[in-house]
């Protein structure tokens, strides 16, 4: 069995205008929201063999309130996970380690939704902003990735539900 750990990166901010959308960093409530999520999935997991993060600052910031939190083995950024796909994310998982077996990802959407919603049996309208999901997958080699569909979701958390 694999465990799949799917972060969208936290809100990010728009106050400079002069940034590029990959340069953006965290707003106020991006900054809070890492912090609560990151803690929050600490409960729940302990560790992690592999994190596979896009490379803009806002997810880069993202994953270190993971990393501060969570025991993660091996980090890896690429400029190739910046908005990509979930066709290009699933090439991706397929190339990872099989001595990997369990691997989060902090990227951007559309391609974490349509991601989720390809292989869960959820089907989530958007995937929110620090939003969190949880797959163990049965599977015993990452390339059969390709083969998942409708498997149940472990956990799901998102800010809101935190929030009264």
């Amino acid at each position: 069995m694999r465990k799949l750990i799917i972060i969208r990166h936290c809100k990010s901010s728009w106050s400079n205008s002069s940034l590029s959308d990959f340069e953006r960093p965290l707003n106020n409530r991006g900054l809070k929201d890492g912090e609560l999520m990151s803690e929050k999935l600490s409960l729940k997991i302990s560790s992690v063999d592999l994190l596979l993060s896009s490379s803009s600052r806002r997810t880069v910031l993202t994953s270190k309130f993971f990393i501060d939190k969570i025991k993660i083995n091996n980090v890896k950024y690429s400029d190739d996970f910046y908005h990509s796909d979930h066709n290009k994310i699933i090439d991706k998982i397929q190339k990872v380690d099989n001595k990997v077996n369990s691997l989060m990802l902090i990227g951007h959407n559309p391609g974490l939704t349509y991601l989720v919603n390809h292989f869960s049996n959820i089907q989530l309208y958007n995937l929110s902003t620090a939003g969190i999901v949880v797959l163990d997958l049965l599977i015993d080699s990452w390339k059969e990735i390709v083969t998942i569909k409708n498997q149940d979701v472990y956990w799901m958390k998102f800010p809101k539900d935190y929030k009264s």
